[in-house]
């Protein structure tokens, strides 16, 4: 158990969310940043030791109120795929500028974006960062920009990288709409082939791994991937949806070249998403193992388990 008082910036995503969920089961104070106050509120109801923090990431004033009496800032934040051009570096730029100024640690939740097609699998942390999309290449600039603030002023930081997540508290505009779906029979879409191996990280298993590598000292300046607990196909993980669902609902994938270029002209978004499309095609595993090796364990939610909570998160949250 750590005694260290914790910032989570982007508090309420699917991983800021899961992260603090993590602290506060480990006995830390946690400062939830976040732009609504109102909002927030049920994304921590129920849990102890969450003081929740208004203020905007863009502005460093913000920070630096509320990074005070803090030790580590955990950089949760996320922003729209339309945004990162402009806005992702930036963004990291104000929370970087403001852990280091308060000496306290920097612990970033990485991807899978940084490197590209897999040149083998597993994928450990030797794996060349090849990435050959836009989205990519800025995760890479952002992983090197954290690199040169340890060089520079010294700033202790740790980078934990993961596949995709699901779970409670994952919006991103397609995952949980699946979930309601299936409560009420209506069909499933999803993206991506059908039986290529893949993983789905349930998020409160990656909010613990973030937590416990940027609360040890093992996980200072360095970096490490976490594997979901086993891969899966789209075509399982949706059948095992829309069987947990009660319904037994269709499911469409949508994996089509044509469909994608079409509606992205209609669609900034689906155009965005287009770009990652690759990473629901082709089979990317990580390997866990430096992270086992330095922390004991790794992810244990089974797809069973996780589609279960996730249902029980989607009734409540969204009175389905």
């Amino acid at each position: 158990m750590s005694s260290d008082k914790c910032l989570v910036v982007g508090a309420t995503g699917g991983i800021g969310r899961a992260t603090i969920k993590a602290l506060v089961e480990n006995g830390n104070q946690v400062r939830a940043f976040v732009r609504s106050k109102q909002k927030a509120e049920k994304y921590f109801s129920g849990m102890k030791n969450v003081e929740i923090f208004e203020g905007d990431a863009v502005k460093p004033a913000d920070l630096s109120k509320a990074i005070k009496g803090c030790s580590v800032l955990f950089y949760c934040a996320n922003i729209s795929y339309l945004d990162w051009k402009e806005k992702a570096r930036p963004l990291l730029q104000v929370s970087l500028d403001a852990a280091a100024n308060a000496k306290a640690r920097f612990v970033f939740p990485g991807n899978v974006y940084i490197y590209g097609h897999a040149q083998y699998n597993p994928v450990d942390e030797k794996h060349p960062l090849a990435a050959h999309t836009v989205k990519g290449k800025i995760r890479i600039d952002m992983e090197e920009m954290i690199k040169k603030y340890s060089s520079e002023k010294g700033l202790q930081f740790t980078t934990v990288r993961f596949p995709d997540f699901y779970g409670p508290f994952v919006v991103n505009g397609f995952s949980e709409k699946a979930y309601q779906n299936a409560l009420i029979g209506k069909s499933l879409f999803w993206i991506g082939a059908k039986n290529i191996p893949l993983e789905y990280i349930f998020i409160e298993d990656a909010g613990k791994c973030l937590a416990a590598a940027g609360l040890s000292e093992k996980g200072i300046n360095h970096e490490f991937n976490v594997p979901a607990t086993l891969p899966i196909t789209n075509k399982s993980y949706m059948e095992l949806i829309s069987k947990s669902g009660g319904t037994n609902s269709k499911y469409q994938l949508l994996n089509s070249n044509f469909i994608f270029t079409l509606f992205g002209l209609f669609n900034k978004v689906i155009k965005e998403v287009y770009e990652m499309l690759y990473l629901k095609r082709e089979e990317l595993i990580l390997d866990g193992a430096k992270f086992k090796n330095t922390f004991g364990f790794l992810p244990s939610t089974t797809y069973e388990e996780g589609v279960k909570k996730t249902f029980e998160w989607i009734k409540f949250f969204y009175k389905v």
